[in-house]
């Protein structure tokens, strides 16, 4: 099992589909999810977590990589308790219920749109965290190939209201954030050419609430 097969697997427990217009699409809203996991159990089986292996995330830091496995471990555990032609109780969807959405919280599909965004983008975060300045708000990555076939990187840096009020001062921070940017991701992955993108943090979608 791979990175690949947990992230897929994940995602269509907490049926969260990729949308079309991922860099538009808005954040996920933590306590409407948690509604929508109590409504419907489907995700409370030991299936939503397979292809996990600790070994599989290298690029996240020690505590993160840590706690990922804490709550993966401890979601198995009681996920492997549920008796699939019976009605789940209560109590094992109240324990199950928040490792599940931590796991989810913490893979930030609604940051990366695949894992391998996901590798890379946590890789490049933890590169520029001692440098990163406070105009940039927040980034989303996406991997695939581009008009011609060859893989690429697609990163959208979004840039706080301060640094947005004139279109002087975006032009000016969107500049320094592409110094910054740019030759970590080429060193990073070397075999993908970066598309960075800026934006207003304005531009982003509120928190959406699931139907």
């Amino acid at each position: 099992m791979s990175l690949h097969d947990f992230w897929t697997n994940v995602r269509m427990g907490a049926r969260l589909i990729a949308p079309q217009g991922f860099v538009d699409a808005p954040r996920l809203d933590a306590d409407d999810f948690t509604r929508r996991l109590r409504s419907a159990t489907l995700w409370l089986t030991p299936r939503a977590v397979d292809g996990f292996e600790e070994e599989d995330f290298p690029f996240l830091p020690e505590a993160e990589r840590a706690r990922l496995t804490k709550l993966v471990n401890d979601f198995r555990k009681v996920a492997r308790t549920v008796n699939p032609t019976v009605p789940v109780p209560t109590a094992v969807v109240e324990n199950a219920l928040p490792l599940f959405r931590d796991i989810v919280l913490m893979l930030e599909f609604d940051r990366f749109e695949d894992d391998e965004a996901y590798r890379l983008g946590k890789m490049i975060e933890q590169e520029i965290e001692p440098y990163r300045p406070r105009e940039l708000a927040d980034l989303r990555f996406r991997t695939g190939e581009d008009h011609t076939g060859d893989p690429g990187l697609w990163i959208w840096a979004f840039l706080s209201d301060d640094a947005s009020k004139t279109d002087e001062e975006f032009l000016k921070t969107a500049q320094k954030l592409r110094e910054l940017l740019d030759p970590v991701a080429r060193r990073i992955a070397p075999d993908r050419w970066p598309y960075l993108s800026f934006r207003s943090l304005a531009e982003q979608s509120e928190p959406v609430e699931a139907s």
